[in-house]
Parts: structure tokens; C-alpha cells; sequence
């Protein structure tokens, strides 16, 4: 079994998917997802503890565990978290980096940059896709990552996240309160929670259109042409209230880092 990990920086996700099927499609091989949150405090050998109460609560043998893959947005965690999955294999984890080869032409002035979620996701949607593609990433930051091609990976748009834009609000102004982020009843909001409410969820939304038709006319292509997919934490609650035909993919990453870890056998 492969151990797909990633490193966010509010959580760990992760999935672990059959290795003696790969002609089969990724989610046939899929076993399970599962998330902890990421506590920098933690030590390795804690977070090799969650693991292993997480496949024993799963039923999965931590034995059958014969390859790990690991792509993390959070540096001071990684080592720490290699280290934890390292207990479970005899060779050392998979990192995604620079140096790992993923398949993508990757056309930014310095490759490197990229973050290895940006990467995976879009490893993740070249096997969807057959033309430009945009994958949007709602996290703590809302990321759009542009394909002009399958394979090619054209360049990236990083905005603030849904989560982030709400606590700005909240800390940056004096009569403006934490609110839940659930959708109003009406755009024109008729009271200050509504008023954030519709800023935030419907506001968003209309950002994100107003990227896409952006991108489309730098790719010189109609919007029609792009193959839209959406993932993240907050995907469900924004993507219904685009005008763009989004397609949720909520394992694109893991099957991303699948296909990149099957690269690099």
C-alpha cells in the first residue's frame, strides 16, 4: 500500500491507495482518506502514533505499508512528518520537490516556487483533462492553478482564502464580528451578518468567475474551453454560486502524488 500525505497548514490529509492494481483507475485503488490536524508541537514519534491509531481504526495493517509519498506546504513540518511515516518503511519517504520528476512542463520563471500542492493537483488533472484546464484550490489561500495544456503548467493566481478573508474582518475592523461562513438568504444583505455573509461566499464567487474569463481570454480561448475542477475545504461552499461549471475532485491531490510516486519508482 502507498501512504499519500500532504501537509497543509491548517491540517494533514491523508490517503492510501493499493499498489498490486496500478492498471486499475485511482479511486478503484483508493482504501481511505483520512485528516489530522497539524500541530507543530507534536513530535515525530507522536505523529507516528495518530498513523498507526488511524489505520487500526480504519482496518488496515500499518505492515502493508510498502511506500510513502509526501508533499507539504508547511517546512518546519515536513522532516517531522517524514520522520513519523519513516517508522512504518524501510527506505525513506518520498518528497515531493524540485528535483522529483512529475511529468509537467512547468513554464514559471522559477520552477522551484511552485508549491508541491499546486504540483500534485496539477499531475492530479492531467489525467482528466484533454485540453486547458484550471484546477481551484480553496484553502487557507484560494489558488488557481492554470494549465494550457495537459501537462503544461502555465502559471498560478494565489487570492486570499474564504477563512482568511473572514478574520480579516474581523480583526481589521471595529463594528464588523466573526461570523460562521454560511450562505445568505440574498446577495443584498438586510443586516450587518448577512451583509458579511453575501460579501464573503457570493463575493468569492464572483471572483473567481471574473479569474476565469481572465484566463481564458490571456489563453486566447473561450471560457467553454476549460475544463474547470475544484477541491479544498471550502470548494463545496463556493464553487454552486459560480456561473462557471466547476466539477468537484475532492481526491485530485492524492491522485496527483499517486501518479507522481508511480513516476518515480
Amino acid at each position: 500500500m502507498l501512504l499519500a500525505i500532504h501537509i497543509g497548514n491548517r491540517a494533514i490529509s491523508l490517503a492510501v491507495y493499493k499498489t498490486d492494481i496500478s492498471s486499475h483507475p485511482a479511486a478503484e485503488r483508493l482504501c481511505f482518506c483520512a485528516e489530522i490536524s497539524s500541530k507543530p508541537i507534536r513530535s515525530a514519534d507522536e505523529y507516528a502514533v495518530l498513523l498507526g491509531q488511524i489505520f487500526a481504526l480504519r482496518g488496515y495493517p500499518t505492515e502493508n505499508i510498502t511506500d510513502v509519498i509526501l508533499s507539504s506546504v508547511v517546512p518546519s513540518l515536513t522532516e517531522v512528518i517524514a520522520a513519523a511515516a519513516a517508522q512504518f518503511i524501510s527506505a525513506r519517504p518520498l518528497i515531493v520537490s524540485s528535483g522529483v520528476r512529475t511529468g509537467l512542463r512547468i513554464q514559471i520563471d522559477n520552477p522551484s516556487q511552485l508549491g508541491a500542492d499546486l504540483c500534485a493537483l496539477a499531475v492530479g488533472a492531467t489525467a482528466h483533462c484533454a485540453g486547458p484546464a484550471v484546477i481551484a484550490s480553496f484553502d487557507s489561500a484560494t489558488a488557481l492553478t492554470v494549465l494550457s495544456a495537459p501537462g503544461v503548467l502555465a502559471g498560478v493566481i494565489i487570492m486570499p482564502g474564504l477563512q482568511s478573508a473572514a478574520q480579516a474582518l474581523d480583526r481589521d475592523t471595529a463594528l464588523l464580528t466573526d461570523i460562521p461562513l454560511e450562505v445568505p438568504r440574498r446577495v443584498i444583505g438586510k443586516n450587518t451578518a448577512d451583509a458579511m455573509k453575501s460579501g464573503l461566499i457570493f463575493g468569492c464567487a464572483a471572483q473567481i468567475d471574473g479569474m476565469v474569463s481572465r484566463i481564458a481570454a490571456e489563453l486566447q480561448c473561450d471560457v467553454s474551453a476549460l475544463t474547470l475542477y475544484a477541491c479544498g475545504r471550502y470548494a463545496g461552499r463556493i464553487t454552486p454560486y459560480c456561473s462557471s461549471a466547476f466539477s468537484e475532485m475532492p481526491h485530485l491531490l492524492f491522485e496527483g502524488l499517486l501518479t507522481i510516486y508511480e513516476k518515480n519508482r
